[in-house]
């Protein structure tokens, strides 16, 4: 899975030479690729997220300006998704970390609508624990009976509406 990962991000450094290259797209589609790879919580996609093309820059009235500026821009993405490549050819990814998938962030997305957030974290420190299967689920139980009685049905309700698990259904 490692060499298909590699090469997506290497597709990805191909787009920064397109002619018809457009920086929010490219952005965009690097953000959910590296959310994908990583997870959502990466400090990667944050890198990316920090690329900008000032419009307000002095340079702009330069026509070398801008264009140095999208350089400019183009080489800190080649060079976040080059450490990624390198990473992942390296070190691969931790057994532990989780690749966010659609159905991890619906599943995810489910539980945050119906908790406060103080709640959420109380819920994701139990399942994150190093306890076994069994002491988990009854920390959880514990933890789902100490909350609002409509808490729990509401979180059921929501994973047999919620359409990315539909297909587990039928």
């Amino acid at each position: 899975m490692i060499d298909k990962y590699v090469e997506v991000l290497k597709k990805q450094i191909e787009k920064l030479s397109d002619d018809d290259f457009d920086l929010d797209a490219w952005k965009s589609g690097t953000i959910v690729l590296l959310g994908r790879i990583f997870g959502d919580a990466t400090a990667k996609i944050g890198e990316i997220e920090k690329i900008k093309f000032d419009f307000g820059s002095w340079s702009l009235r330069d026509a070398s300006g801008s264009r140095d500026q999208m350089q400019s821009c183009k080489r800190r993405g080649r060079g976040v998704l080059e450490a990624c490549i390198t990473e992942l050819e390296m070190l691969g990814l931790e057994e532990n970390e989780p690749v966010e998938t659609s159905d991890n962030a619906a599943l995810r997305n489910v539980v945050e609508q119906e908790l406060k957030i103080s709640e959420y974290r109380s819920l994701i420190k139990i399942v994150k624990n190093k306890s076994n299967r069994a002491e988990k689920r009854s920390m959880l139980i514990r933890a789902l009976q100490n909350l609002d009685t409509l808490v729990a049905p509401g979180i059921v309700a929501n994973m047999l509406t919620e359409p990315a698990f539909k297909k587990v259904f039928g």
